[in-house]
C-alpha cells in the first residue's frame, strides 16, 4: 500500500509515518521503483506505538525499546528463534487465508515486538483452535466478537500483571531480567489458563441446571 493509505487507515498524517521512520521507531518500506510500499507489518507497528504510547511510553522510550531489539529480554519476551511468516503461518496452520487476515486485522493474532511480519509458534494452536470451534458450528462472527471481548480483558488484566511483577526486575543485570521473565511468565499463564477452565466449567454446569440438565 501507498504510504497515503497506510497513514489514513492509522490515522496519522503522513509526516507523522515519515518522522517515525526517521527516528527509527517504524521499519522502511519496501521499494518498487521510486515507490514507498508498505505492507501489514507497517499497519501492525502503528498500532504497537500507539498502544504503547496510551500505556505511557514517551516516543523516546519506544525508540529506545526499538534500538534494543537485542536485547535479551526482549528475545526471551518473543522467543524470537520459534517464529513463522505470515505465509509461512497460513501454510503451516492449514487455516484459509482470509480467516487469518480477519484474526490478524481483528487484533487477535500479533506479530511479535521485535518479529516485524513473524508470528510466535503460539499462534498455530490459536488458530487450530479457532477452526475446530467454527467446526463445531459455532458462528464465526459471534466468535469473533467474544474473542475481541477476552483479548481487550485480557490486556487490562496483563498489564495489571506486569506491574504487580515489575519490582523484580527492578535493579537487576539483563540477563537475570530475562531469566526472571522467562521464570515468571509460564507460571503466570498456567495460572490465569487453569482458573479460566475452572470459571469456564462452572458456568457450563450452571447453565446446563438452568436448563434442567443433568451435567
Amino acid at each position: 500500500m501507498r504510504v497515503e493509505r497506510l497513514a489514513g487507515d492509522a490515522k496519522l498524517s503522513v509526516d507523522t509515518i515519515r518522522y517515525y521512520q526517521k527516528i527509527g521507531v517504524l521499519h522502511p518500506p519496501a521499494r518498487q521503483g521510486r515507490v514507498a510500499v508498505y505492507d501489514d507489518s507497517h499497519a501492525s507497528r502503528l498500532a504497537e506505538i500507539r498502544q504503547l504510547s496510551q500505556d505511557g511510553f514517551s516516543l523516546a522510550q519506544i525508540q529506545r525499546l526499538t534500538e534494543s531489539a537485542a536485547h535479551p529480554l526482549l528475545n526471551s519476551l518473543n522467543n524470537a528463534a520459534e517464529s513463522l511468516t505470515f505465509t509461512e503461518l497460513i501454510e503451516t496452520s492449514g487455516v484459509d487465508a482470509k480467516i487469518v487476515r480477519l484474526a490478524v486485522d481483528a487484533g487477535l493474532i500479533r506479530p511479535t515486538r521485535t518479529g516485524g511480519d513473524k508470528f510466535g509458534l503460539e499462534t498455530l494452536s490459536m488458530l487450530k483452535a479457532g477452526v475446530e470451534l467454527l467446526d463445531a458450528g459455532v458462528p464465526f462472527d459471534q466468535l469473533v466478537q467474544l474473542a475481541v471481548r477476552h483479548a481487550d480483558h485480557v490486556e487490562s488484566v496483563a498489564r495489571d500483571a506486569v506491574r504487580l511483577f515489575a519490582n523484580q526486575l527492578t535493579g537487576k543485570d539483563d540477563s537475570s531480567q530475562a531469566a526472571t521473565v522467562e521464570t515468571i511468565i509460564p507460571v503466570v499463564t498456567e495460572l490465569v489458563a487453569q482458573h479460566f477452565q475452572q470459571t469456564l466449567v462452572e458456568q457450563v454446569a450452571r447453565y446446563l441446571l438452568a436448563e434442567g440438565i443433568q451435567p
